[in-house]
């Protein structure tokens, strides 16, 4: 049963869905008959547009259609113009165009303001073609309004900067209503442009604009049709001039669609304004401790001739400065960081610049001396503090030795040995300056060290000052002087000897001073220093001033060292000459011996002995008792070669009776060696000393005792030309004859 049921809906549904499909292929096939035998629909393909001219000018609005059926027409304002091409009706308007292509384009010559309005393309319904128009199109009459015109009288606007100014301008008979903007520029047509007022350039060219207002300005505009459906535009500016709008214009700009460009009109702006303050250095400024600088002050004020400069310092007015400048002839560390402040002052009100000095300066230890005393084994500890710009560095010397031995503020010797014990410097460097050095002490604890003025000298009655230095820790109790051994007598009042105790960083200074010196004066001082842990002691001399110290004291240094090179040249020159001589004497004595012999034997004999002394050689033995007949060999020493001077021996009685009254004694100088002859010229006989000597002259042998020789005195030799014995001694030219005598050396 639900079998039969199920296969009679199948059944049902089928025949239902075709029904359905016959309906409609039915009425598909009705409309393709009806397009296909239906006429085609009239249509505008193209229409007007908005368009805008210039008042006078020729305008053409387009209007294309296709299939039309009925009449075209132009519509202004909802009112039409007719369909014949010509628009009789109205002279300065046509249509134009190829009627077989559809074109019935509106045109306008010379177009007025009355022709601003809405107008429309229409296609009048014609059969079962309905009517059809287009979207409207607006046509703007442009109108160019009047040049800006400002609504004061002169060309000159006389103001104060800071004060508010207020002003107009209008632009008449315009169409569409002109913008109006205000500006500050550089000349009357606003070529250059310095500032543009609230958000005029906004306005001008729809670019954002930065509308900082230091201005403070306040625009209203008012705009009014006219009769001729033309617009005046009113615009009135309220704004506060600034200083630098001095000899400036103020233009009233106005922009319009009918402008190539802008129209402007301006006046000129004659501000007073009170003193603007530039302060500057001066490009010759060293900035550096002991440096100079000039700080210029540039004021500009309207009116100039009543303004006052007031120069200040951190705050602190600068009594003797007035003028626009502040110089400093020599910088100072507290220069550095200062603040000066240049103050202009007129009718009108006041302005102020500052410039902060930035003074580079050298180093400066800020820290004070410092003394410690530790016992060998601890530490000592030393802090240095300095100032400079830039900032310095810090190094730690021992006093007379370059080496660097710590860095920084702080330094620390850890386990403090004796030999460590004087003076450490902190030595501060700023690159380009000195450096600055501040002496710190370490002392050790233990006895005292002494160190003395070296020796000193003066003269009677002056006065003298002997400085005595003691170091160590603990201060010593007591100094001590003494003079060869024996304590000063010192201290009393106005005394002549006092000795004054002066604390110093290394430990005490005593002073002995003497006055009025004495004789008792002079001599050796001893400085003692006795202290908890020990002593110690140094001795010095005072010694009488000599002529040298006399002439060096008296003389400057510059006159003491020419004077001593000229005696060094002096003495060179003397060893010189000395030690020429000996070369030439030395030269002489080789030349004329040939040997090496310190000294050389000269033997002398008498010639013709009777003829000239007839009375000495004719007498007989027994006469002359004392007559020694003998040649005479004399050793002639090598210091006397030229025989000048022989001295005489010892005689018995008298030797030249006839010419002496008195008998003269003679003596033997010691220092001369007396040898008799080896042989005479005539025998050539070799006799030794003691021996008998025989001559030309037969001299008695007998009468010969010993060595005794005949000396002559004087012996003229060959070579003097005058004849003339030298003599011993004028008063004896007449105690002997002359002798003649032949020498061979």
């Amino acid at each position: 049963m639900q079998y039969v049921l199920m296969q009679h809906l199948s059944t049902s549904l089928t025949l239902h869905h075709a029904h359905a499909t016959m309906r409609w292929l039915l009425v598909w096939m009705i409309v393709v008959l009806r397009c296909s035998y239906a006429q085609p629909q009239q249509r505008i393909v193209e229409g007007p547009s908005d368009t805008s001219a210039m008042l006078g000018e020729t305008v053409v609005l387009k209007c294309r259609v296709e299939a039309q059926q009925g009449a075209v027409q132009w519509v202004k304002n909802g009112f039409g113009l007719g369909n014949d091409r010509q628009l009789s009706a109205f002279k300065r308007y046509s249509m134009e165009g190829s009627a077989s292509k559809g074109e019935y384009n509106l045109r306008i010559t010379e177009v007025d303001i009355e022709d601003d309005d809405v107008y429309e393309c229409q296609i009048q319904a014609a059969g079962n073609n309905p009517s059809r128009i287009s979207n409207p199109a607006k046509l703007t009459v442009l109108v160019e309004p009047q040049p800006p015109k400002l609504q004061s009288a002169g060309s000159v606007l006389k103001a104060t900067a800071g004060q508010r100014v207020q002003h107009s301008c209008v632009s008449k008979r315009g169409k569409p209503p002109a913008s109006i903007r205000w500006a500050i520029a550089d000349d009357s047509n606003a070529v250059n442009v310095l500032t543009w007022l609230e958000d005029a350039l906004n306005k001008l060219t729809g670019q954002q604009y930065d509308a900082r207002d230091p201005h403070k300005v306040h625009i209203t505009e008012d705009v009014h049709r006219t009769d001729e459906r033309t617009y005046t535009v009113f615009s009135n500016i309220s704004f506060t001039p600034r200083a630098e709008d001095d000899e400036k214009y103020l233009a009233c700009v106005v922009s319009h669609e009918t402008y190539p460009s802008i129209k402007s009109q301006g006046v000129f702006l004659d501000l007073n304004y009170a003193p603007k303050v530039e302060l500057k250095l001066d490009n010759n400024s060293v900035l550096r401790e002991h440096g100079s600088a000039q700080l210029s002050c540039n004021v500009k004020a309207k009116p100039f001739e009543n303004v006052e400069i007031i120069w200040y310092r951190n705050g602190k007015a600068i009594s003797s400065a007035t003028t626009d400048t502040l110089s400093f002839s020599e910088l100072r560390i507290d220069h550095h960081q200062s603040q000066y402040v240049c103050l202009a002052r007129n009718s009108i009100g006041e302005s102020s610049a500052s410039y902060v000095l930035n003074i580079s300066y050298g180093a400066h230890i800020m820290s004070s001396e410092q003394h410690q005393a530790v016992s060998p084994g601890e530490d000592a500890f030393f802090h240095c503090e300095a100032i400079g710009n830039p900032k310095p560095t810090i190094r730690w010397m021992k006093a007379g030795d370059n080496q660097t031995i710590a860095r920084g503020n702080n330094f620390t010797i850890r386990s403090v040995q004796s030999w460590q014990r004087g003076e450490y410097e902190c030595v501060a460097s700023v690159e380009g300056f000195p450096a600055a050095k501040l002496t710190n002490y370490l002392h050790i604890r233990g006895p005292p060290s002494v160190s003395l003025t070296e020796e000193t000298v003066a003269a009677v009655g002056e006065s003298v000052e002997i400085i005595c230095e003691v170091r160590g820790r603990p201060q010593p109790k007591d100094v001590i002087w003494s003079l060869d051994g024996l304590p000063l007598e010192y201290g009393r009042p106005r005394g002549r000897i006092q000795v004054h105790q002066v604390p110093r960083q290394f430990g005490v200074e005593s002073k002995l001073v003497v006055q009025n010196l004495k004789d008792s004066d002079f001599g050796i001082y001893n400085c003692t220093a006795i202290n908890e842990l020990g002593h110690d002691f140094q001795t010095m001399e005072l010694r009488r001033k000599s002529v040298v110290d006399v002439v060096i004291k008296i003389l400057p240094w510059s006159y003491v060292l020419p004077l001593a090179l000229l005696a060094l040249i002096g003495l060179l020159v003397l060893i010189c000459c000395g030690f020429w001589q000996c070369c030439r004497k030395k030269y002489r004595k080789t030349t004329r011996l040939n040997d090496d012999q310190l000294e050389v034997t000269v033997k002398c004999e008498a010639l013709d002995g009777g003829q000239f002394f007839p009375e000495m050689y004719s007498s007989s033995p027994l006469e002359n008792s004392e007559l020694l007949c003998s040649k005479d060999y004399v050793p002639i020493p090598q210091s006397n070669p030229d025989l000048d001077y022989l001295p005489p021996p010892t005689f018995i009685g008298n030797l030249y009776h006839p010419y002496i009254n008195q008998p003269v004694e003679y003596s033997v100088d010691p220092s001369v060696r007396f040898e008799p002859s080896y042989g005479s010229f005539t025998s050539g006989m070799s006799t030794p000393a003691g021996g008998a000597l025989s001559d030309v002259y037969a001299c008695n042998p007998s009468r010969v005792e010993g060595t005794t020789l005949e000396t002559l005195t004087e012996v003229a030799t060959p070579d003097m030309g005058s004849g003339t014995p030298l003599l011993l001694n004028a008063a004896r030219v007449h105690e002997r004859p002359v002798s003649r005598t032949s020498t061979h050396v």
